[in-house]
């Protein structure tokens, strides 16, 4: 998998290339400089803009290059000085909808940036400009769809794959994909459409079903907004989200042997929602919907929420219950925005569309109103066997208290590849962070360094096996907590003796 194309030019050539054809693969020619970059040019590709980047706090000087693909494809390609180059290619993934460039690796590099670890790195807007909650772009557009879908970050890879090659005169030696949410989505699409673009893929929290997760959104929201005329109050306010995690931490929060405000495995929780005192019939069945999640007809089709982040502000008040109008015109909450523009402009192609009449009671309906958007949106495909064969890894890893997309659907999509090839550890594994929301936050440690990580799998064989999250903040070198995450199934239990701050009190343990 490791890329082995090559390309020859003079320094002051014109570069003049059929887009994204394969590079012909003759000897390389010594590196370019930043400003011989602006001589690049060749079919379905414009470069914006070529800076060279003084050295700041955090990164070290590099040159910046901007392009657009295709029209409308717009990327930025980050690139060390020669010197500087560890070999290698990192691309990261974006969030929502997309709609700016953006490289999530400089996000989860955490306190050793990408470019002080070496990284040529690269990110993408995936074909569209706007608002990362707005999916109006897509209206009539099925063009933008498949950009945004896995064709954007699949060209963007191979574009900024070419210019790496020429900048530094030499071969890249690893490629590696870091995403979380939509990002994870991208990462999981690469693994399953594009085996051979990354030879290390880590993917948190994933969007990969969207019309599933869509419609998850779509029934919390006909459950806690009825009337799409009053978006001021929701079924389960503030009040009576407090009333669920106080009797849920009450009954589990010590399972895993320290009471802390999280749970290490929320689905091992067992509480009746009838039995929680002060919730109204309409609550509790609100409740019902989103621990339970959505159904067509008689069919069970995406996963609710395990227990936790009921009352966090980046939980449930953000993604789930929300208050009036907290985004403006896109509605109280995130849910609400992400699922109706989700089935306005790409599902159904109406902007008129109105959630709260629509009827998930035939499942073949609702399979037949999405069929199209499954084929270009979802990563659902459990069979990676070409990925295996490209000798790739991929690193799984989510939230246990994610309020935005329910972290027992990554779960489910895991086992689903173990059920299918008994090998799967081999080139698959799964994390889960108790605590933890979504992408990052909550009273959980939420840093892991999964470049680290992935980087030892795919380089060095080492498979992960017990990691070290970090919740940085008041502490000895500024750590306040670390705990171990283990490889799914296992989970990490107290010993009973340490500081249940310290990750060496706790041992990963079989379920």
């Amino acid at each position: 998998m490791t890329p082995s194309r090559r390309l020859a030019v003079s320094s002051a050539a014109v570069l003049t290339l059929t887009a994204f054809a394969p590079a012909p693969a003759v000897d390389l020619v010594p590196a370019l400089t930043c400003g011989e970059l602006t001589a690049m040019s060749w079919s379905g590709f414009v470069l914006d803009e070529v800076t060279e980047v003084e050295a700041g706090a955090s990164d070290p000087a590099h040159c910046r290059v901007r392009g657009t693909i295709d029209e409308e494809i717009h990327f930025e390609l980050l690139l060390p000085l020669a010197e500087d180059w560890n070999g290698r290619f990192l691309m990261g993934g974006g969030g929502g909808f997309v709609g700016s460039v953006q490289n999530q690796a400089l996000q989860f590099a955490g306190p050793v940036s990408v470019l002080s670890r070496g990284f040529a790195t690269v990110g993408t807007d995936t074909g569209h400009e706007g608002p990362g909650i707005d999916a109006s772009w897509a209206l009539n557009r099925p063009d933008r769809e498949v950009n945004f879908g896995h064709r954007a970050v699949h060209v963007t890879a191979e574009t900024a794959k070419t210019i790496v090659r020429l900048f530094y005169g030499r071969d890249i030696e690893y490629s590696y994909f870091i995403g979380c949410s939509r990002g994870g989505g991208q990462a999981m699409m690469s693994s399953q459409r594009y085996p051979d673009d990354f030879d290390g893929i880590v993917s948190g929290a994933p969007a990969y079903d969207w019309p599933g997760l869509g419609a998850f959104f779509l029934q919390t929201q006909q459950a806690l907004y009825p009337d799409p005329n009053d978006l001021a109050t929701p079924v389960i306010t503030d009040e009576a989200a407090a009333i669920l995690e106080a009797a849920i931490l009450e009954a589990c929060d010590g399972n895993d042997g320290v009471e802390d405000g999280f749970m290490t495995n929320p689905m091992a929780c067992e509480i009746d929602l009838a039995s929680i005192e002060g919730l109204t019939d309409e609550q509790r069945a609100a409740a019902e919907v989103i621990y339970g999640g959505a159904r067509a007809g008689d069919r069970h089709i995406y996963p609710g929420f395990p227990f936790g982040g009921e009352t966090d502000p980046g939980g449930w008040r953000s993604w789930v219950t929300g208050r009036e109008m907290q985004l403006g015109p896109a509605g109280p909450n995130l849910q609400y925005a992400f699922g109706t523009q989700m089935y306005k402009y790409i599902i159904f192609d109406d902007p008129e569309f109105d959630y709260s009449t629509y009827d998930f009671g035939d499942y073949f309906a609702w399979e037949e109103d999405t069929r199209r958007a499954r084929a270009i949106l979802n990563a659902t495909d459990t069979d990676l066997g070409a990925f295996k064969t490209a000798g790739g890894k991929l690193i799984l890893w989510t939230g246990w208290s994610d309020s935005a997309i329910p972290a027992s659907g990554t779960i489910a999509y895991y086992e689903g590849v173990a059920a299918g090839d008994e090998e799967a550890e081999d080139y698959a594994r799964l994390f889960m962070l108790p605590g933890v929301l979504h992408c990052a936050g909550g009273p959980g440690p939420d840093f892991v360094d999964w470049i680290a990580a992935i980087q030892s799998w795919v380089e060095e064989d080492e498979a992960p096996e017990r990691l070290v999250a970090t919740k940085f903040g008041e502490g000895e070198n500024g750590v306040e907590m670390q705990r171990p995450v283990c490889p799914w199934p296992a989970h990490a239990a107290y010993n009973g003796a340490g500081d249940p701050k310290r990750e060496d009190s706790f041992e990963c343990v079989a379920p």
